[in-house]
């Protein structure tokens, strides 16, 4: 696949999520729905746009509404109270101050101006600078059977889920030389609270162990993957998905499998210093 064009797909896909949005300014629009309208699998979506925008999809609504609550100041003649219903403002206190926020003057100081404005139009903003530049591996992945538990919130505290996981696996003499522990891990962080983050803390079981064990049974499934080998403190995973997403996706000629990215744990931080913590981000191609 051609990477130049690639990168103009990607550029245009996300470019028609941002015509969607405007042109559904006035009703909530779901993140699947934006995803199946730039053809990017639900798991990936989020992370792309994040990185290709250089903001969150929640911020570019928020602008968006904002600018055309400011068109719509100027060209019509209906009440701050209406404007702010119609864009799913609680009140139109709560309107002003973000309006205030970010044009500095009130909606109705503003609308005494009286300058028309133009129609929103956006372009994908410069490439970003990452500081940390990795290497990528394509690999053959092959299927894997886990068993798990799911943990909901902070990813940085699924190490306590991983704990129970070893427990209930360790306590059954399952645990030995060849299990491989996973995290696999659904949202984009910046896209939800992280309170309704989801994700799974894995260990290598086969379906028997997993129900002796009273586990979640999961699968990671076979195929090609690009696969990021990260050297360094779990708090700073996140970096390196930001360069996986937004320097290397774009350019690779490579689209995602409609499956999550994981992680695979290759030491233990009980035995080595947060500095030589080895992890591997396992992101499924599209065969």
């Amino acid at each position: 696949m051609n990477k130049t064009l690639t990168l103009a797909i990607y550029r245009d896909r996300i470019l028609a999520v941002v015509d969607y949005i405007w042109r559904n300014i006035e009703r909530d629009v779901e993140l699947n729905t934006l995803a199946d309208v730039a053809h990017f699998s639900p798991y990936h979506f989020h992370r792309i746009y994040r990185e290709m925008m250089h903001e969150t999809v929640s911020t570019t609504v928020r602008r968006l509404r904002l600018h055309y609550a400011a068109c719509q100041l100027l060209r019509t003649n209906h009440s701050v109270e209406t404007i702010a219903t119609t864009l799913g403002y609680g009140s139109g206190e709560a309107f002003s101050r973000a309006f205030s926020r970010a044009y500095t003057v009130t909606p109705s100081a503003y609308r005494q101006q009286r300058s028309p404005l133009p129609e929103a139009k956006m372009a994908l903003p410069s490439r970003r600078f990452y500081a940390m530049k990795h290497t990528v591996d394509i690999e053959k992945f092959n299927k894997v059977e886990l068993g798990g538990l799911a943990h909901q919130g902070d990813y940085l505290d699924i190490g306590a889920v991983f704990e129970k996981v070893f427990v209930s696996a360790g306590s059954k003499q399952f645990l030995n030389e060849h299990s491989r522990s996973f995290g696999i891990y659904y949202d984009d962080p910046t896209s939800k609270d992280k309170s309704a983050l989801r994700s799974h803390a894995c260990v290598t079981l086969n379906p028997q162990q997993v129900k002796e064990a009273g586990l979640d049974y999961l699968t990671l499934e076979a195929g090609n993957h690009a696969v990021l080998t990260f050297t360094g403190p779990y708090s700073e995973l996140e970096q390196a998905y930001e360069w996986f997403y937004g320097e290397w996706l774009p350019q690779s000629g490579y689209q995602l499998a409609d499956r999550p990215p994981f992680e695979e744990y290759l030491n233990d931080p009980k035995t080595v210093p947060p500095s030589e913590l080895l992890t591997k981000i396992y992101l499924p191609l599209a065969e």
